[in-house]
């Protein structure tokens, strides 16, 4: 079960968030002397989390750029210069913009989606970093996207997902284990501001039931596609997508247990992947 109170910590403020760890489409902040605060009947899967905790599945992911230059080649999707001049990302975020792979084309897109249909203000709220594949086609922020076929995969050297033991949060980094490139399944859209006509194309990640890998950390995992599955995945034609939202093989995955240093969203480079049990910053090459 959720916990129901994030604990003593954070003397001023905590955030009140579901599952989707960045996804109540307004955030709830909770102001309170003590730095603790219970919450019931908001949303019977919501509980309390401090925002630099990671929870939701998939938050956080880590893209070599040869990755994503490799994968767009084998999918025949062009990439422009300022793409792939770009640099390897360790510590990748949601509400920044990821290298994006829709049907002949790339692009960067907002990580967090916001629907097309969303009022002034929207750009700013919590997005929509996750969709849960089971009822994307029946989700008023999802269901306008699927049905028009919007569907996009985002290229992943590894993500990362976090083991709770006790008080401690131990993060583990997830790759294909022959070293092959990932894809997050996704789902786009574009939204307008009614205010001033700024266009914003956002993207959220597609998640299923996990393997037994993923399971013994989270009840959900993100549909991951290989080269042949993304080439499917983005053809227009499809008949059955929802057939592809399926878990991917643990056998195809390989775990390494990380240091805590890439729990924080804000730190970024090589050293977001130091194995447990090294110091951060230390020589390694997990790409």
């Amino acid at each position: 079960m959720p916990p129901t109170s994030a604990g003593p910590a954070a003397p001023n403020w905590i955030y009140c968030e579901p599952e989707n760890f960045y996804s109540l489409t307004n955030m709830v902040k909770l102001a309170t002397a003590s730095g603790e605060a219970i919450l019931t009947g908001l949303l019977d899967t919501c509980y309390l989390l401090l925002d630099t905790s990671p929870r939701a599945m998939c938050s956080r992911f880590t893209l070599n750029l040869g990755d994503a230059i490799n994968l767009s080649k084998k999918l025949g999707i062009p990439i422009d210069e300022a793409m792939a001049g770009g640099k390897d990302r360790y510590n990748i975020a949601p509400s920044t913009d990821v290298v994006t792979f829709r049907h002949q084309e790339a692009a960067s897109l907002r990580w967090g989606l916001i629907p097309h249909w969303s009022k002034a203000g929207s750009a700013s709220s919590a997005p929509l970093i996750n969709a849960r594949g089971e009822t994307i086609a029946e989700k008023p922020s999802f269901r306008t996207a699927w049905k028009k076929g919007q569907r996009c995969l985002i290229p992943a050297t590894g993500f990362f997902e976090w083991e709770k033991q006790g008080k401690e949060r131990l993060p583990w980094l997830f790759q294909r284990n022959d070293g092959g490139p990932l894809a997050f399944a996704g789902l786009w859209d574009r939204w307008i501001d009614p205010i001033d006509d700024t266009v914003i194309e956002s993207v959220t990640v597609i998640t299923t039931t996990p393997n037994p890998m993923l399971g013994r950390i989270h009840n959900r995992m993100p549909v991951l596609l290989d080269e042949t599955t993304a080439s499917e995945w983005l053809d227009p034609d499809l008949a059955d997508p929802t057939a592809m939202i399926t878990q991917f093989p643990a056998e195809r995955l390989k775990e390494t247990p990380l240091d805590t240093y890439v729990n924080s969203s804000r730190v970024e480079g090589p050293a977001c992947l130091t194995p447990r049990g090294e110091a951060p910053g230390s020589q390694f090459d997990l790409f």
